[in-house]
């Protein structure tokens, strides 16, 4: 495993505890100052059984797809120019979706283990998954699968880059 890849998931697991950390702490302060006499929105009128209805939306709303399906066909472009500069902007680009997925799983799981602390509800990750095969294809596109990597195997690029540019709209109507 690359020094990188080391790199990146120790930004997603941070990530993940932050933003989980972060919406406990939140939701408890609510809960405190709604309970104290502060004019704040209630907690209770957040979704008892489920993570809040943002993610599961976002995830299923093929917005991670689409951006899969246009990031392989803009790799494949990549590949087939020279320009280090549509490199690293892939490579960033992977990497911060990756990033943004993993925050918005953080923030359900802070809130589930909320819910599981103070309502005693069931944790319940199926709304999750389309999310979490989101964060793995990301994670794929911003290592293995990544333009400088590809570009190493030389000449054979050309041929890899064509693949993507036909696989980007396949995996447009496929997510």
């Amino acid at each position: 495993m690359s020094q990188a890849t080391t790199d990146l998931l120790k930004v997603l697991a941070v990530t993940l505890l932050v933003f989980a950390a972060s919406t406990l702490v939140m939701l408890y302060g609510i809960l405190l100052l709604a309970q104290y006499g502060a004019n704040l929105p209630m907690v209770g009128s957040l979704p008892l059984s489920a993570p809040p209805e943002l993610i599961p939306i976002l995830a299923g709303s093929g917005v991670f797809g689409t951006l899969a399906a246009v990031h392989v066909t803009g790799s494949g472009i990549a590949l087939l120019l020279t320009s280090a500069t549509i490199d690293q902007a892939l490579l960033i680009t992977a990497k911060a979706v990756a990033v943004v997925i993993v925050a918005l799983l953080g923030f359900a799981v802070g809130h589930m283990v909320y819910l599981q602390l103070t309502e005693n509800t069931a944790l319940n990750l199926n709304p999750l998954m389309p999310a979490l095969i989101a964060l793995a294809g990301f994670f794929v596109l911003s290592t293995f699968l990544a333009v400088p990597a590809l570009r190493q195997l030389g000449n054979l690029r050309f041929a890899i880059g064509v693949g993507m540019i036909v696989l980007g709209p396949l995996l447009l109507v496929w997510l």
